[in-house]
């Protein structure tokens, strides 16, 4: 995590990346020990924990002494190594080597990942929609350098009319800490309250952050909140769950956080070299902890996959205790029912299912991936059902009902508002 360029998802990636990079020039020994000098001077001079970086020293002195650098001569084979060497002492997953064969993108214009664009990645606002419920989704891919805030604005005001807000970073693997508080501090209180206490080792005393007291965009302190987690969300997207978990403004879905809880610099070497340090270390203002090493915490344990319909079927009915409206809560409920039973979706007996295939009054009933698919008409878009119980199946807040009466079958729709139109089978579905 840093102030103003993106971090671990080059941490993670970059070596991996630049492995297949033709025209390297190929490593000398003499090559690799000057890198190796040069790490073991930032560790000494830089390196946030004082006590581990003779440790890790130690460890990259006596993994050279083994002769276990020498036959790597592609430097970014080198680098993929050498960061193992280096994360094997505390677990930092900040620390890092990585190689480049192309310069560093300019000040300011650092993206997410390998691309030095972070227009080319929308500023990290990737998906986003409405659920059913009026439930607002928005997956947070980086926090990217560069001017993010208009994309973040437009993003938010999408959402803005939503009675619930999800927010995903379960692929996030952190970035910019200035575009963190960015996004939060639009559902925290308008006057600023401390977020993180960082603590470097050339200052006594440490720096406390600040949320945002102006903010464009829609400010939303009261809606329902969720953020989506898992191993994959890492240092400034460890930073904006760990935030809002501790200000009791959302309520983290997934699984725990990578753990990479400190900001760093990222000091080229030369010959294509750039090594990250962590340079401090990050706590909460109140109580002191930190999530290096063991991560954020979720309020609400899943496994990643499951994490957002988990979190919509929570949002559902958080919004339905809060509603007087008698039809708004039947509605509400009819669409808990359908989430609930969409996480326990098994695919359907094969002859069952095309015994219920077919066209009904123009609506086109398909299987497909051993499920039942419904259209509007043919030609329209169509849509998986899911199976509450028997033949009585869910489409959103609308209950479909087979019944099969002397050999010919029916299809019942049965909207939220109570109606009922009953459609018998025209003929099988359309090829």
């Amino acid at each position: 995590m840093t102030r103003t360029l993106p971090t671990l998802a080059t941490l993670l990636f970059a070596s991996t990346l630049r492995a297949a990079a033709a025209a390297d020039a190929p490593l000398t020994a003499q090559s690799r020990a000057t890198v190796l000098d040069a790490i073991v001077d930032r560790l000494k001079s830089t390196y946030v924990d004082i006590d581990a970086a003779p440790r890790i020293e130690k460890a990259l002195r006596t993994r050279q002494q083994s002769g276990a650098y020498d036959a790597l001569s592609n430097p970014a084979q080198f680098a993929e190594v050498v960061t193992q060497d280096l994360r094997s002492i505390n677990g930092d997953l900040h620390l890092n080597l990585h190689y480049s064969n192309e310069p560093p993108p300019a000040p300011g214009r650092g993206g997410v990942g390998p691309f030095s664009d972070p227009r080319s990645l929308n500023f990290g606002m990737g998906r986003a929609e409405i659920l059913d419920g009026n439930v607002g989704y928005l997956e947070i891919t980086g926090f990217t350098g560069g001017d993010y805030q208009g994309a973040v604005v437009d993003a938010l005001r999408f959402l803005s009319r939503t009675d619930a807000t999800i927010l995903d970073v379960r692929r996030n693997p952190g970035g910019a800490s200035d575009m963190s508080h960015f996004i939060f501090s639009h559902f925290l209180p308008e006057k600023p309250v401390p977020t993180i206490n960082v603590f470097s080792r050339s200052s006594s005393a440490p720096t406390r952050r600040m949320s945002l007291g102006d903010v464009p965009g829609p400010r939303r302190t009261d809606v329902p909140l969720f953020v989506l987690t898992s191993q994959g969300t890492a240092s400034a997207a460890e930073e904006f769950s760990f935030v809002l978990k501790n200000k009791h403004r959302a309520t983290i879905v997934g699984t725990r956080t990578a753990g990479a809880g400190h900001m760093v610099a990222q000091i080229p070497i030369g010959s294509g070299f750039t090594v990250s340090l962590s340079i401090t270390r990050v706590t909460d203002p109140d109580s002191g902890r930190e999530w290096e090493q063991v991560g954020v915490q979720p309020d609400l344990a899943v496994a990643p996959e499951q994490a957002l319909g988990a979190a919509h079927l929570a949002a559902l009915k958080v919004i339905a205790a809060s509603t007087s409206d008698t039809a708004r809560a039947h509605l509400l409920q009819l669409l808990i029912e359908t989430v609930e039973a969409r996480a326990h979706v098994a695919p359907g007996a094969p002859a069952r299912l095309a015994s219920l295939s077919g066209v009904y009054g123009g609506r086109v009933v398909s299987v497909r991936d051993g499920r039942l698919w419904y259209a509007r008409r043919n030609g329209a878009l169509s849509e998986p059902l899911v199976s509450l119980s028997g033949d009585l199946y869910a489409l959103g807040s609308m209950r479909l009902r087979f019944t099969t009466v002397g050999g010919r079958t029916t299809l019942t729709l049965e909207p939220a508002d109570g109606t009922k139109i009953a459609l018998g089978r025209d003929s099988a579905p359309p090829a």
